[in-house]
């Protein structure tokens, strides 16, 4: 059989403990890189953080300067609006003072018209009785008319 002698559990203990200071010295070693890469990994991660809030306070910066912007834009078209909805009341008024001096105008034509027939007619020669009836106006303006056209031609 077999006999197991103090000189082989010595080489047996020996060849046990080499095999696993190989394999204790094979797991530092893999921890010690394991441990660099992971080193690695967060300094580059603390880099990218770094970037990363440096954009982030630029991109702030850059907003503040865009909202203070577009509120100085927001208050000048505010007042430019303010000064066109004057602007349009104005006009407004202007255009309802001109329609109403229109109207006025308008209003008046047909009695001038009257009384150029009339003048007319009577540099023509009508009489008053005709000036009367053509023109529908009273009788003391048609004598008036035929007055101021007598002293007319007898001045000219």
């Amino acid at each position: 059989m077999f006999i197991i002698t103090p000189l082989f559990i010595l080489c047996t203990t020996l060849v046990l403990f080499l095999v696993l200071t190989a394999i204790v010295f094979k797991q530092k070693s893999n921890l010690t890189l394991l441990h660099k890469t992971l080193q690695a990994q967060m300094e580059a991660q603390e880099i990218l953080l770094n970037e990363l809030q440096s954009s982030q306070s630029l991109l702030n910066s850059q907003l503040i300067d865009i909202t203070d912007k577009c509120q100085s834009q927001q208050l000048e078209n505010e007042q430019v609006c303010k000064q066109l909805e004057h602007r349009i009341k104005v006009l407004q008024q202007e255009n309802l003072e001109q329609k109403q001096l229109i109207e006025q105008i308008k209003n008046q034509q047909p009695q001038d018209k009257l009384y150029s027939r009339a003048f007319k007619l009577v540099e023509l020669g009508a009489d008053i009785d005709e000036v009367v009836r053509e023109c529908d106006i009273p009788r003391a303006e048609a004598e008036m008319l035929l007055s101021v056209h007598k002293n007319k031609t007898s001045n000219s």
